[in-house]
């Protein structure tokens, strides 16, 4: 394993690239997110924080979410809100890249 924080993330680094694919298995630790209107960099950042990852938000990345989630995989609540702003999570090493899909 590479760092002990990141253990929920060892299943996702060992396929780099999209970790949001069809048929992708989440794996990371549940978390409960209760947010209105909140500004998706804020977001990711406080999954980046919770899920004990590294991040990079491209700058063209915008917008607000609203979501309540319980008991969620950190890393299907971050591929969920990817999908419903036509975003890209891409792995590269140990950090996560989310940025605008072509």
């Amino acid at each position: 394993m590479k760092v002990l924080v990141l253990l929920a993330l060892v299943p996702a680094l060992a396929h780099a690239g999209d970790p949001c694919r069809p048929g992708a298995k989440y794996h990371g630790a549940p978390i409960d997110l209760d947010l209105k209107d909140a500004d998706i960099h804020d977001v990711f950042r406080l999954i980046a924080d919770v899920a004990h990852i590294n991040l990079v938000v491209s700058d063209d990345v915008a917008g607000r979410v609203t979501l309540k989630l319980k008991r969620v995989q950190w890393d299907l609540a971050a591929c969920t809100i990817a999908a419903s702003h036509h975003l890209v999570i891409d792995v590269q090493d140990n950090i996560l890249l989310v940025r605008k899909g072509h």
